[in-house]
């Protein structure tokens, strides 16, 4: 190799020793800083004349051409024919004619050609001057495709391109896919090259019958590589405006954060029309995580391992999510912002965590439990005494607390300590353990609340005690076959509570009572509890903090099975699991038998799934299957989910069900890709959802069209029908001009359900 490169060093040398020197101009240290050569030069008066495959080299550029004629008075060179000037390793310019004046580093270009080597984008112009590697052009195209037939391109009267910063504008530009114009903005400033650079973004666009023609424009702005910021104002003409904002910051010790607020205005008619819950529309979401906190802010040497998480969202309507972009989907309306910091060590965990939660499904959140802050200790399983003696111990303390209605402050302590030991070279395994439970409750602000009387009991105080012997028994064996392997797991646990104390609050004449009151209020208020007479806005529920079997006799027995192939490959998956709760007076099969399957039959082809069978309905409680194939460009998805809620009693009728399936496929044809997925509710015959994409991809252009329909929910102001659903249907047009952008014009057309 090195042989090959001093070679080619060597006739590169020599071609250059072959040409005719024109010129030559040394710097005050004797630096070569401008050279001609050619291979026939010839003067007359003050202008040199260098033509044959002439070579300017001035510092790190050098310029090719058929003829370089230069002027030593007025010190200007005039290139012509086949020009390519290149600064590096890469062609900066490639034209038919320069003029450059050298004591000013000034240059007149007609016709320009320039292209960025790192993205390929190339712009060229009638004409262009330029000075320092900054250009101004007059009717000039840009593309990124090749330059011979390019698939897209954009025409501009006029605009400017900084080589050094990466910076291309143009005025009245319009984007054209062949010969046919497809999109028209009267400015645009973009970047061309990869690094974070200050600019506007591009715009999103979409329109709907509800909102009217939609208009978001970001700002991007990176005065340092450290931190950088988004604005992004927006219009939806016959909805309102707002604008959206996001910070991110890499402080010196490579932690990050993010900040995103949001606010928009809905105009007051819109409000009206739809009996929307808010007018002002705001929040605002919090990010940050760091390990090693001690160490990197109050200087610890130790190498105790530490570190924080920060996650808090708050919003005030659903559409604080779906104004982050055009229109962003939504599943989900509840949201739990926490915060934990934790320190521990090889036996020890120390943990402090809060938990914000957040529900738009209803008017306010002033009746949500929130948990802040909580506490906990956990000491790590560890041998005591010998080997086979194990222990831990796990102690927490919470703190939940609401606005309205009941709060209450728990200590809770568990500390299980066994015997695990195996036999006939484990095949068997046992273990014997001892598991104490210690808990108490005081209730907070249960003024207004209903908490049930009891002789004898308090309503302000509770404890529980408990002490189980547990006794499991596993057995893990697998043997080989030809091209298989074969594991079987049986796991047997007994569990007997032998000593149980429970008063005041978890007192059990008190579950049937706050039972009673739970289930036979009448309400003529969504908020309130109308009992007896009296109205409340709580009830006690001991259910919800320790339930009321927790020290029930209970076996609880599971059967896993795994199959392997050849290298490792998952074949099969079964489990199968069934508690018995031997002092359930009712049944002791209540809890359904689960079972969860998995196999993968072909190469790409997975299928799982769930079944819930309940002996003590004799009916199928929930069926959920899924089936996944992949190879290559294909893709394939079908789901099934079916759910039976049944009321008490051995011959239960079903309530609530649901029985729902879901299928989605997307594969290349080599002349167009396609995806598609539908959503169909099969006891309501109705299709929910469904989507039809279509997308061609030709090198350095992409067209796409997106059909899609899907349920979107809004808040209202009526506390009777706090979220109100329309049918969303829109078609979406998709533009990929590479490497440039992509961006996408949407139609939506709402309907109320």
């Amino acid at each position: 190799m090195i042989y090959w490169l001093y070679l080619a060093v060597f006739f590169l040398l020599s071609a250059l020793d072959a040409k005719e020197i024109a010129m030559q101009r040394f710097d005050k240290q004797n630096h070569k800083i401008f050279e001609i050569l050619a291979d026939k030069v010839s003067a007359k008066d003050n202008v040199i004349t260098a033509s044959g495959n002439a070579i300017l080299l001035n510092y790190d550029v050098y310029i090719l051409a058929d003829k370089v004629r230069y002027d030593t008075k007025t010190k200007e060179a005039l290139l012509e024919g086949n020009i390519k000037v290149y600064k590096g390793e890469g062609l900066l310019i490639k034209t038919d004619y320069v003029k450059l004046s050298l004591n000013e580093k000034y240059e007149i270009i007609f016709p320009f050609y320039v292209q960025d080597s790192v993205s390929g984008i190339w712009v060229s112009a009638d004409i262009a001057s330029g000075k320092d590697q900054k250009y101004k052009v007059k009717n000039m195209s840009a593309s990124g495709c090749s330059i011979d037939n390019p698939i897209w391109h954009v025409n501009a009267t006029s605009g400017s391109f900084n080589m050094q910063k990466s910076h291309l504008s143009m005025w009245n530009p319009k984007i054209y896919v062949g010969d046919i114009p497809v999109l028209y903005l009267p400015y645009i400033f973009m970047s061309t090259s990869n690094k974070r650079t200050t600019g506007f973004l591009y715009p999103e666009f979409g329109t709907s019958n509800l909102d009217g023609f939609i208009y978001l424009q970001p700002f991007y702005l990176a005065p340092k590589n450290s931190w950088d910021m988004t604005f992004t104002p927006q219009i939806r003409y016959k909805r309102g405006f707002g604008l959206n904002f996001e910070a991110r910051y890499i402080n010196s010790k490579d932690d990050r954060f993010l900040f995103n607020a949001r606010y928009f205005r809905n105009y007051t008619q819109y409000v009206k029309r739809y009996d929307l819950r808010n007018q002002n529309i705001y929040g605002f979401e919090f990010l940050s995580s760091s390990r090693d906190t001690l160490q990197k802010y109050f200087h610890l040497k130790s190498n105790i391992d530490n570190g924080h998480y920060i996650g808090f969202l708050y919003m005030n309507d659903l559409d604080y999510v779906r104004f982050e972009k055009v229109n962003k989907r939504i599943t989900d309306a509840t949201h739990m912002s926490r915060a934990n910091y934790y320190l521990q060590t090889e036996n020890h965990y120390y943990g402090l965590n809060i938990k914000y939660f957040l529900n738009l499904n209803k008017i306010n959140n002033n009746r949500t439990f929130q948990s802040v802050p909580n506490l906990q200790y956990h000491k790590y399983l560890n041998s005591l005494y010998f080997k086979n003696l194990l222990y831990s111990v796990d102690y927490q303390f919470r703190n939940t607390a609401r606005e309205i209605g009941y709060g209450y402050v728990q200590n809770a302590l568990n500390v299980p300590v066994g015997l695990q030991f195996s036999l006939f070279k484990k095949y068997l395994s046992i273990g014997l353990w001892n598991d104490l439970q210690l808990s108490n409750v005081a209730l907070m602000q249960s003024k207004n609340s209903f908490v049930p009387t009891i002789p004898n009991e308090s309503r302000e105080f509770g404890n529980f005690v408990s002490s189980n012997f547990s006794m499991y028994v596993n057995t893990d064996l697998a043997r080989e076959y030809n091209k298989l392997f074969h594991t079987i797991q049986l796991e047997a646990i007994f569990n007997i509570p032998y000593y149980t104390f429970k008063n005041g609050l978890f007192s059990q004449n008190m579950y049937a009572l706050s039972a009673q009151a739970l289930n036979s209020y009448t309400s003529p208020l969504l908020m309130d509890y109308d009992y007896q007479g009296r109205l409340y806005d709580s009830v006690w529920n001991p259910n919800s903090i320790l339930p009321s079997d927790a020290s029930n006799k209970t076996v609880n027995l599971t059967l896993t099975q795994y199959l392997y192939g050849l290298g490792g490959q998952e074949l099969l998956y079964f489990k199968i699991s069934q508690l018995i709760n031997l002092d359930d007076k009712v049944s002791p099969f209540r809890m359904p038998l689960e079972s969860k399957i998995g196999f993968s039959p072909l190469t790409g082809l997975n299928i799982f799934g769930n079944v819930f069978y309940s002996f003590y309905q004799n009916r199928l409680e929930e069926i959920s299957v899924n089936a996944n194939y992949q190879r290559k460009f294909l893709s394939f998805n079908l789901s099934y989910f079916l759910r039976n809620n049944f009321s008490s009693g051995i011959n239960s009728i079903v309530e609530n069900p649901a029985d729902y399936l879901k299928a989605g496929f997307s594969n290349d044809f080599g002349y167009f890709s396609m995806s598609a997925d539908v959503g169909y509710d099969i006891r309501n015959n109705v299709v929910l959802n469904w989507n039809v994409g279509i997308y061609k991809k030709i090198r350095c252009f992409g067209i796409g069209f997106q059909f899609v329909n899907q349920r979107r929910p809004i808040l209202t102001g009526d506390p009777n029908q706090p979220i109100r659903v329309f049918e969303n249907n829109y078609v979406k047009l998709e533009l990929d001009f590479s490497p440039i952008t992509k961006t996408n014009v949407t139609y939506r057309s709402l309907q109320r359900k």
